[in-house]
This record gives structure tokens, sequence and C-alpha cells, in this order.
């Protein structure tokens, strides 16, 4: 997974942020504001807005575009 796919997960649809873990970020949500989380995602969704998933471990993801 990178920052700006398109992915869905667990029925909603959103682009990826942040690799938290990774200390990837993208430049709207840039680490000086986010990696206090220290781990997990942060996905940009239609449905919820912004997201922030600890982990995706037994979550569906699918990846629909880059």
């Amino acid at each position: 997974m990178e920052i700006g796919d398109r992915i869905r997960i667990e029925g909603m649809t959103g682009r990826v942020v942040a690799l938290i873990s990774e200390g990837r970020f993208s430049p709207a949500y840039p680490a000086e504001q986010w990696a206090y989380l220290e781990k997990g995602t942060l996905v940009e969704t239609n449905e919820a807005g912004l997201v922030h998933y600890p982990t995706l471990e037994g979550l569906q993801v699918e990846r629909i575009s880059n």
C-alpha cells in the first residue's frame, strides 16, 4: 500500500493519506500533526471522513487504484 492509493476498507472507499508506522505522510496530513498516533494508517474516506486504523489486521482491504 502506498500514499495516495484508493482503497475499499470495510465497505468504505477512500484514499490512503498516511502510513504512520512507516513514517510516510501525504503533504495534506503532515507528520507534525499525525505522528503522535505512533502506528497505523490514516484513510480519508468518502463515507466517514478521516479514519485512523491502528492496524489493518483482520480488516477487508482492497486496493482500487493508485
